[in-house]
């Protein structure tokens, strides 16, 4: 009987050496969750978005330049809108004769002049302006105030949509 007990002594005692547990390291799953954390924040701080009013449904476009942070000119079933602020009604601008909508044009005149990057000395320009139009406006009227944004001195005007996958576009 001395012999099972000393050798039941012998593995209780092996058992107290040993843990039965293995520890957790915690450094590599640190590691992992800092590296996740900042890819994370570095690319949701890329994605970019324009708030459009519920009244307006762009057009749908397969573009894949995001839009630039710029002026904003809406366009809606309405009246045109200048960041905001409304500018002239839709009736009046559609019955103005001319390429140029003069209050528009006044209003867009407002903007700060910058000079060119890299261009010719003393070139000025008021920079990017970025239309958003409803979809049932009409070519004519956006050719207008394309038109007056360009005599404003706008050297970029963009037109604003919603982005259409490829694979949809191509089943049409």
């Amino acid at each position: 009987m001395s012999l099972r007990s000393g050798a039941k002594r012998k593995r209780i005692l092996r058992k107290a050496e040993r843990p039965d547990s293995v520890g957790l390291n915690l450094v590599p799953m640190i590691d992992i969750f800092t590296s996740l954390l900042i890819f994370l924040m570095l690319t949701s701080t890329t994605v970019q978005t324009l708030r459009s009013p519920k009244s307006l449904t762009l057009p749908l476009s397969a573009t894949s330049q995001p839009p630039n942070d710029t002026p904003v000119l809406t366009v809606t079933p309405e009246g045109i809108l200048w960041q905001g602020t409304p500018v002239m009604s839709l009736a009046d601008a559609e019955a103005s004769a001319g390429n140029v909508l003069a209050p528009l044009k006044a209003q867009l005149l407002l903007a700060p002049l910058v000079s060119i990057q890299g261009g010719a000395p003393g070139a000025l320009t008021r920079g990017e302006i970025n239309i958003l139009a409803d979809k049932g406006i009409p070519y004519a009227l956006l050719k207008k105030i394309m038109s007056t944004c360009g005599e404003a001195k706008f050297a970029r005007i963009s037109l604003s949509v919603n982005h259409r996958s490829l694979a949809k576009g191509a089943a049409r």
